[in-house]
């Protein structure tokens, strides 16, 4: 961990933010920070990695990148990569603007309801004619400039409580890396693959040492020609070529049309991390996908109220039920790493040894305490009740720590959360936890920062990484929130930029700019007038918890249970819907290789993945970059 390869990765966190915000988001060429495994993190590593650093040993050997440095840009690239699309821009400033450009509508019924509710602190106005809300969705500028002293007041207020979240999500996976990493140990394919590719970087030889092993040279070579083949047809002016599976188109007009399948392409890097998991992880990801589609058409046929076409609130509250029981699970798994925890934060854990972790115990554990204490007195001050705003916390932070979970464990690339923590909290309480202005707050929070949890699930792996910074580990987070702090400005300034430029309507996030807002309003509205319960489903979210107990009792009593409860929690949504198939056929592959192939094979099957998995995302942050920086003129490949 050197000065020089902080610096790199704050430019090259700073470069990723403006091209996917300016270039991604507002022209639409596509967006690379997307994910758990950004393409664009994933390009810019091999860049460095294969480019710069074999120029540096071609001029001085000695003065190479050594993989702590090239982790260390990665650590910096995946945590900046949070911000500037799904993880929060994409639906920040839409929220903070979109309330009074919506009411002036005539079908909007939550003017003197939810828009009232809200501080005027909390949105850049209240005045459907305000010039700034205009120019914000229309673009054309205000006065030829941003008008930064009305959003000063809306974004300062966010930014406490992000702050004060953001680092209550660090100083909490803080607590937890010693249980997940080193007890439990688990798999992380998300980090082994960008720690095997730069292992010897340092080294003598131009390349990193995996480039020795012939399984990875054929899965990295094999990828490229495959995704240079279906590139072919760009030459001719027409799309690139890919393995699509029409399973709505099969299934349309049959018994089995309310399955509710999906066409989709076959996504490759998928199948690499599903081969790269234990398979009782992979099976139970495909399986339990498949299952909820067998409920929803059992409860079609059966005309059961819980079936309500595609988003029928029967799984998402299966799921929530499954976080709910997931995490209290997890929570008790590492009760003995708790309470080590505790008594070294109060200075009485002599016999506990913190002196290799990233964050000492004593300042993950008050640190925690504090940024969580100051989170809940940012929703009182702004009328949410205590109550309230104490479980609407812990179900955030849940929350976090499920999708943490679940991508350490599975290596899903890609997930969002399907089901609305304000519905959960209204529907238990039966309408009476809220006051006015809690339904607002939930509800713009839960859709401007909990669609797809990015943090902690990389605040994590970068903890998993932290073991190749030996004596400097200490140093890390300083980096990381120095990451996170750039990717924020850079982003929310060119955002701004853009949008009073170009106007946000002409964005590639129409949804998010004026759907995600509407949706928002009208839920608050709903529950402070007390006319919906938010689907919420006793039965559904019932089903969710027993199931997942059921299924930890099982497989902490007996070693041949075959089924992992983290399937339960990934079984619906979008990315879902297009996962499931490869995680089948990584799964098939590695149970094959298992059973016909042995020891050895499985070892070279690794390697091939991770090549592929390299390629095919480098590719994809090269056909991204490419189709930026030529203004769109060269398609995506």
């Amino acid at each position: 961990m050197t000065w020089r390869a902080f610096l790199l990765g704050l430019v090259l966190v700073v470069a990723l933010s403006w091209v996917d915000v300016a270039g991604g988001m507002s022209r639409g060429y596509g967006w690379t920070t997307e994910g758990h495994f950004p393409y664009g993190c994933v390009f810019l590593l091999v860049f460095v990695t294969l480019a710069l650093n074999v120029l540096i040993k071609l001029v001085k050997k000695t003065a190479a990148f050594r993989q702590a440095e090239l982790m260390l840009i990665w650590c910096m690239l995946i945590v900046g990569a949070t911000v500037p699309t799904t993880g929060l821009m994409r639906f920040w400033f839409p929220m903070l603007a979109a309330p009074p450009y919506l009411a002036q509508r005539h079908d909007i019924v939550w003017r003197d309801t939810a828009l009232d509710a809200v501080s005027d602190t909390l949105v850049l106005s209240k005045d459907p004619k305000s010039v700034a809300v205009k120019d914000f969705f229309e673009g054309g500028r205000t006065e030829g400039r941003v008008p930064w002293r009305q959003w000063l007041t809306p974004i300062s207020r966010w930014a406490l409580f992000l702050a004060a979240f953001y680092l209550a999500v660090i100083f909490l996976c803080g607590i937890l890396r010693k249980q997940w990493v080193d007890k439990e140990r688990l798999q992380f394919p998300l980090a082994r693959v960008p720690l095997d590719f730069t292992e010897g970087s340092g080294g003598g030889g131009l390349l990193p040492s995996i480039f020795g092993n012939r399984a990875f040279v054929v899965g990295l070579l094999g990828a490229l020609a495959f995704r240079l083949i279906r590139a072919v047809p760009v030459l001719f002016g027409k799309a690139s070529w890919a393995v699509s599976i029409p399973l709505a188109d099969i299934l349309q007009e049959t018994p089995l049309e309310r399955l509710h399948m999906v066409n989709f392409t076959l996504n490759w890097i998928t199948i690499g991390f599903a081969y790269l998991v234990p398979v009782d992880v992979s099976l139970s990801i495909w399986f339990f996908y498949l299952f909820g589609r067998a409920e929803l058409l059992t409860t079609a046929w059966l005309g059961s109220p819980l079936y309500t076409g595609r988003w029928s609130p029967l799984i998402p509250w299966q799921q929530a039920g499954a976080y709910v029981a997931f995490t209290v699970g997890a929570l008790y798994m590492c009760r003995h790493h708790l309470r080590d925890v505790f008594r070294k934060a109060l200075g009485r854990g002599a016999g506990t040894d913190d002196s290799e972790e990233p964050i000492s115990y004593r300042v993950s554990f008050w640190g925690f305490l504090v940024c969580a204490a100051l989170c809940l007195v940012w929703f009182v001050v702004y009328d949410m009740r205590p109550a309230a705003a104490v479980v609407l916390l812990l179900i955030f932070l849940s929350i976090q720590i499920v999708h943490a979970r679940l991508v350490s464990q599975s290596g899903v690339p890609n997930n969002w959360l399907i089901w609305d923590p304000a519905d959960l909290l209204y529907g238990a309480s039966g309408g009476h936890i809220f006051g006015s202005a809690g339904p607002v707050l939930a509800h713009m929070q839960r859709r401007m920062m909990m669609h797809e949890i990015r943090l902690c699930p990389a605040v994590i792996h970068c903890l998993r990484i932290s073991k190749v910074f030996k004596k400097s580990r200490r140093l890390l987070v300083p980096a990381l929130l120095a990451a996170l702090v750039v990717a924020l400005m850079v982003s929310s300034w060119t955002f701004l930029d853009e949008a009073y430029d170009r106007g946000t309507l002409n964005f590639n996030i129409r949804w998010a700019a004026i759907k995600n807002p509407l949706d928002a309003y009208n839920l608050a509205h709903q529950k402070i007038q007390r006319s919906g319960s938010g689907n919420f489903s006793w039965s559904a979210f019932g089903t969710g918890v027993v199931v997942t107990t059921g299924i930890m009792i099982m497989r902490s009593r007996f070693y041949w249970w075959p089924i992992h409860p983290i399937g339960i929690m990934a079984n619906s949504g979008w990315h879902p819907e297009r996962m499931w198939l490869p995680f089948l056929l990584g799964w098939l592959i590695k149970v094959c290789i298992s059973k016909f192939g042995g020891g050895r094979m499985l070892r070279d099957g690794r390697h091939f993945f991770m090549g592929l998995i390299m390629a095919e995302a480098s590719l994809m942050g090269i056909s991204a970059m490419t189709t930026m920086l030529s203004g769109g003129s060269i398609p995506r490949f």
